[in-house]
């Protein structure tokens, strides 16, 4: 029975991180707009009231160097777009929302190729743990059922 509650006090936590970079009431916006450039906003979603003074950077896929780092207006901020591969930071307090930013029209020189293993990983290892969780439930069962009698 302990084991029991270890395993799913570990699957929990271990299913928590599917939903990493993500921030329950803020929405982070990036739009293309002409001459390559980018408009980036962000709100709070239920009350749509924007977000001030908070960091944005623009981060490279390929090195992990900042490209760009400003703050946020009511209005939002304008920038040119880089020529590689890039991610779009929102930091607010202790954590970040993370999205991936537009290409320029022609294209990005450097790009990454990304590929969704991380989600695909992390769901298969979970699935797993609960397999296991289930089968060592009913095993504990069966067990005491055989000493009842």
């Amino acid at each position: 029975m302990k084991i029991n509650k270890v395993i799913s006090i570990f699957l929990l936590l271990f299913t928590t991180t599917l939903f990493a970079h993500k921030i329950a009431g803020v929405e982070l916006e990036v739009k293309k707009i002409e001459n390559d450039k980018i408009h980036i906003n962000a709100f709070f979603k239920k009350s749509k009231r924007a977000l001030a003074g908070n960091k944005i950077k623009l981060i490279s896929m390929i090195d992990n160097r900042v490209l760009f780092e400003d703050k946020l207006s009511k209005k939002g901020l304008i920038t040119n777009i880089p020529n590689e591969s890039y991610w779009v930071y929102l930091i607010v307090r202790d954590n970040d929302v993370v999205k991936d930013g537009p290409a320029p029209n022609k294209g990005f020189k450097i790009e990454v190729k990304k590929e969704a293993k991380a989600f695909l990983y992390t769901s298969i290892t979970s699935f797993i743990f609960i397999f296991i969780s289930i089968i060592l439930m009913f095993r504990n069962k069966k067990q005491k059922l055989e000493k009842s009698y």
